[in-house]
């Protein structure tokens, strides 16, 4: 019987070893999950930023001409097009 009590003692940091990497494995996951998911917001507000300048300099008759207003202006940098919304 003593044999069994010291083998569940001798395992027992190899055990919390175990959990504890286990653990940091998923943190690492999710800390790569969050880095993903802000180099991709990133890359949207770049070009969200290029597309607003290059809007923000327009003349109102240039935005005119392609169809926007001032007011579509920030909508349309971010991606929004007259498709995502229903027609009066």
């Amino acid at each position: 019987m003593q044999s069994m009590s010291m083998y569940g003692t001798q395992y027992r940091s190899a055990a919390a070893l175990f959990l504890v990497a286990a653990v940091m494995h998923a943190g690492a996951r999710h800390l790569r999950a969050a880095a993903k998911w802000l180099h991709a917001w990133l890359d949207r507000r770049r070009v969200a930023a290029a597309a607003f300048h290059d809007l923000g300099t327009m003349g109102e008759r240039e935005l005119l001409d392609i169809g926007l207003t001032r007011v579509d202006v920030h909508r349309v940098a971010w991606g929004a097009s007259d498709r995502n919304h229903d027609p009066i």
